[in-house]
C-alpha cells in the first residue's frame, strides 16, 4: 500500500500538519456513483473502528506539543474514547498527582462543524491554535501532549536548541517513545516508503527532532525520511544559532531536509497575507508542500512515485541532502502549454520571475539564496504542475536537460497532474486575482523541487554568519560539518563559475 507516516512537532509543525489533513481530507469521495478521487486515502489514513463499531479512517500521524498547544481538542472525541486503545502501561511508584487544565472553549467554526452546520467565515484573530481549524478527527493515540514545558511561557521558554535535546532524552528515558508513539503506526502499515517530519527549525524543537531522527534513524535504517523544517520570519542570535544546529545534525539522519520560511521581500502581487498569523504561513508553506509530495499519493499507480523517487530525483550525488522549494500559485484555468511556456529552461532558476515565491531563504537576507553575479548550476529539478487541464492528467516525463555552460548533468522531471489545490473554508484567502478578490475554490500550482548550487552559498553564508557566536567547544565541528554539507552542492561546479573556499 506504501503508506507514509507523518510526525508533527510544536506549533509550527502541526499547524502545518492540520493544512495538510484538511486538504487531505477533502479527497474524500463518497458513494458509489460519484467520481473517484485522483487521491489514494490509504496512503496517509489508516482504517479502523470507532467506540460504536463504525468504521473510521484516520491519519496516519503522531502528534507532539507543549501543556496547552491543543486548544480545545481532546482525546476522547465522537468516534473513540480512550478504552482500548494502544497505549502501553506506564510503571509508576509514586502516588497519582492530577492536573486538571482550564479548558479552552471552541471556536464558532468548530462548534458548526460538530454541529454539521455551515461554517462560518475564519479569520486570522479567531485562529490562535491549530485545533481551531482542523477538520480531522484523529486517533487518540496520535496526540501526545508534552508537560514539560508551556506554551509561549515567559518564565520557562522553549526557545534553545539543547532544551529540545535534553527534553527528548528525559522522555525517551522515561519510556521508548518509538516503541509506545510510533511503532505502532509502522507495523499497522503493509508497506512503509516514508515516514515525514514537520516542525520547526530555529527554537528547541528543532532539538528535539534532530534526537527524534535519530532514533529513527537507528530504528529503521534504509526508510525514507523526509523533514520540513520551518523557521521564522525574524531571525535573531539565538535562532540563527538553533537553525544552525538543527541543519548540521538532521542532515546526518535524513534522506532531504527542506528549510521553509517566507520570502525576503515583496510576495507577489495575487498572494497577500499577514505574515505575523501562523494560520496564514503555514497555508502558504502548506500549499507547496501538499503540491511537491501529490505524486506520493496517487491512485493511478503508473503515475505514483514515492518520496524516495522524488529523493532520487533531487538528490544526484548522495550527500545533497537539502532541498530548496519554490512555489507559483495561477489560476485554475491555466493550461499546459501555458505552463510549459513558463518553465522555459530561460525561466526555471526563478531568479527573475516575479510571481515565484521563494521558500529557501536560511540566512533571511535579500539574495541569499541565490549566488551572486553567477548562474545557479541545478543538479536536479522535480516539478509538479496541478492544473484543470484533462489533456495533462497522470504525464510524468523524466529527462535530461544539458546546457551548453556546464559541463555537468541536470536531471528534471515533471509531473503533469489534473487536480487543482483546493481552497477550503478552513483555508485564509490568501490567493487573489488580478482584481484582489479570493481567486475560488480551487487554484492552479506549479512546486519546484530541487537541489542547486545557491544552496552551497547560502549555508556558507550563514557559516560565516554564526562563526563568532558558536560556543568555542564546538566551534571547529560545527563549521567542518556545515562546510562538508555546503561542498555536496559544489560538486562538478567550474572554477570559473563555482564558490571559492575563501567566500
Amino acid at each position: 500500500m506504501r503508506e507514509i507516516i507523518t510526525v508533527q512537532l510544536g506549533q509550527a509543525g502541526n499547524y502545518l500538519g492540520t493544512h495538510f489533513w484538511n486538504t487531505q481530507e477533502s479527497y474524500f469521495t463518497y458513494g458509489d456513483d460519484g467520481p473517484v478521487s485522483a487521491v489514494s486515502p490509504d496512503i496517509h489514513w489508516r482504517p479502523g473502528q470507532g467506540v460504536d463499531g463504525t468504521d473510521t479512517f484516520l491519519p496516519r500521524t503522531v502528534i507532539y506539543d507543549l501543556k496547552g498547544g491543543f486548544g480545545s481538542l481532546r482525546k476522547i472525541n465522537s468516534l473513540y474514547d480512550t478504552t482500548g486503545c494502544w497505549d502501553v502501561p506506564i510503571p509508576w511508584l509514586g502516588a497519582p498527582v492530577v492536573r486538571q487544565l482550564p479548558e479552552v472553549p471552541q471556536t464558532a467554526y468548530q462548534q458548526s462543524l460538530d454541529a454539521g452546520n455551515v461554517t462560518p467565515k475564519l479569520t486570522s484573530s479567531q485562529v490562535r491554535y491549530w485545533s481551531d481549524f482542523s477538520r480531522a478527527y484523529y486517533h487518540p493515540n496520535s496526540l501526545n501532549q508534552i508537560y514539560d514545558y508551556e506554551l509561549n511561557s515567559s518564565i520557562q521558554p522553549f526557545d534553545k536548541w539543547s532544551l529540545g535535546e535534553d527534553l527528548f532524552q528525559s522522555l525517551e528515558k522515561a519510556h521508548d517513545m518509538m516503541d509506545r508513539d510510533l511503532r505502532p503506526f509502522i507495523e499497522e502499515a503493509d508497506q512503509m516508503q516514508a515516514i515525514q517530519v514537520f516542525t520547526s527549525l530555529d527554537d528547541a524543537w528543532g532539538g528535539f527532532a534532530a534526537q527524534y531522527l535519530d532514533r529513527m534513524r537507528d530504528e529503521y535504517p534504509k526508510t525514507t525520511l523526509w523533514t520540513w523544517g520551518t523557521q521564522a520570519s525574524r531571525q535573531a542570535r539565538l535562532q540563527r544559532l538553533n537553525l544552525t544546529r538543527s541543519i548540521v545534525a538532521i542532515c546526518k539522519q535524513v534522506s532531504m531536509l527542506v528549510p521553509l520560511s517566507l520570502p525576503v521581500g515583496r510576495l507577489p502581487s495575487n498572494t497577500c497575507l499577514a505574515q505575523d498569523s501562523l494560520w496564514e504561513r503555514s497555508a502558504l508553506m502548506s500549499t507547496a508542500i501538499e503540491t511537491a509530495t501529490l505524486v506520493s499519493r496517487l491512485r493511478q499507480t503508473e503515475a505514483r512515485r514515492s518520496l524516495g523517487d522524488v529523493v532520487a530525483r533531487i538528490n544526484t550525488n548522495g550527500g545533497q541532502t537539502i532541498g530548496r522549494l519554490q512555489m507559483i500559485a495561477s489560476e485554475v484555468k491555466e493550461e499546459k502549454d501555458e505552463v510549459d511556456e513558463r518553465l522555459r529552461p530561460s525561466h526555471r532558476n526563478h531568479d527573475s520571475a516575479g510571481d515565484v515565491i521563494e521558500f529557501f531563504n536560511v540566512t533571511r537576507r535579500h539574495g541569499s539564496s541565490r549566488s551572486t553575479g553567477t548562474q545557479n548550476r541545478v543538479f536536479g529539478q522535480s516539478i509538479t504542475i496541478r492544473t484543470s487541464d484533462q489533456s495533462s492528467e497522470g504525464i510524468d516525463a523524466g529527462y535530461d536537460d544539458l546546457s551548453p555552460r556546464w559541463a555537468g548533468e541536470e536531471k528534471l522531471y515533471k509531473d503533469y497532474i489534473c487536480l487543482p489545490f483546493p481552497i477550503l473554508d478552513s483555508f485564509p484567502e490568501i490567493y487573489k486575482d488580478w482584481q484582489g478578490n479570493p481567486m475560488g475554490e480551487a487554484i492552479g500550482v506549479t512546486s519546484t523541487l530541487s537541489t542547486d548550487s545557491s544552496i552551497s552559498g547560502a549555508l556558507k553564508e550563514l557559516r560565516n554568519s554564526i562563526t563568532p557566536y558558536l560556543p568555542a567547544e564546538d566551534r571547529e565541528d560545527t563549521i567542518n560539518e556545515l562546510s562538508e554539507i555546503a561542498e555536496a552542492f559544489e560538486e562538478g561546479w567550474s572554477s570559473d563559475g563555482g564558490f571559492s573556499e575563501d567566500e
